[in-house]
């Protein structure tokens, strides 16, 4: 988004952002918006921002730190400075422990929920994290593709890396001169040693936890 709007980006880990000091986390949070506002038009990401940002009041573990931290988000989004040229956006798999105030207009007001890979995309995510291997020639991604319903794109990668090293240690058990492609065989047994993620009742769920934020934020 922010390579093709011509704008810059700033990438953030929300666990990062934690602090074991009084007031740094809250502070680390300021630090960002500044940047982002200096940097203008900017793109500024949170990564797993469920982690920093828990309905207040839920206390998961902590001294209380979570809250402020997202009193100061929502302060920096849609408070009394203005945030112009800015456009935050944040990627989390537990929306629902999320605190609702960041979910009404002028704050994160979209929700996409994004599904996992269906055939065509696993058959591209195959062909992107194999194309530094050496493959042998009875090796179909379209047909793994087929077989890895379920199968997220980390899990593809997780495949394919499993595959590979199964190939290496036969070449390094038979002391061939030369690496031996990653087969059919190789990569059936490492679907065997690597299950999917996510089962047709994680999909439903995700599904209806989307549906529930889009009818929660349509009714704000």
């Amino acid at each position: 988004m922010a390579t093709e709007s011509g704008a810059n980006f700033i990438a953030v880990r929300g666990p990062e952002l934690l602090s074991k000091w009084v007031g740094e986390s809250e502070k680390a949070i300021r630090e960002i918006f500044k940047k982002a506002r200096m940097a203008a038009p900017c793109v500024v990401f949170f990564d797993e921002i469920d982690s920093i940002a828990p309905a207040r009041g839920s206390r998961l573990g902590d001294s209380g730190v979570t809250d402020r931290m997202v009193n100061q988000l929502l302060a920096e989004m849609d408070g009394i400075g203005t945030l112009k040229g800015v456009v935050v956006m944040a990627a989390t798999n537990r929306p629902d422990i999320l605190d609702p105030a960041l979910l009404r207009p002028g704050r994160f007001d979209r929700i996409i929920y994004v599904p996992p890979p269906d055939i065509k995309a696993r058959a591209e995510i195959f062909k992107v994290h194999t194309k530094k291997i050496k493959l042998s020639s009875d090796v179909n991604l379209e047909e793994l593709a087929k077989k890895t319903e379920g199968y997220t794109g980390a899990d593809i990668a997780a495949v394919v890396r499993e595959a590979a090293m199964l190939a290496l240690r036969e070449t390094i058990k038979e002391r061939t001169p030369s690496a031996k492609p990653v087969s059919t065989r190789h990569f059936e047994e490492a679907l065997k040693r690597i299950p999917p993620s996510l089962g047709p009742d994680d999909v439903r769920r995700y599904e209806e936890m989307a549906k529930k934020l889009r009818r929660a934020i349509a009714g704000l």
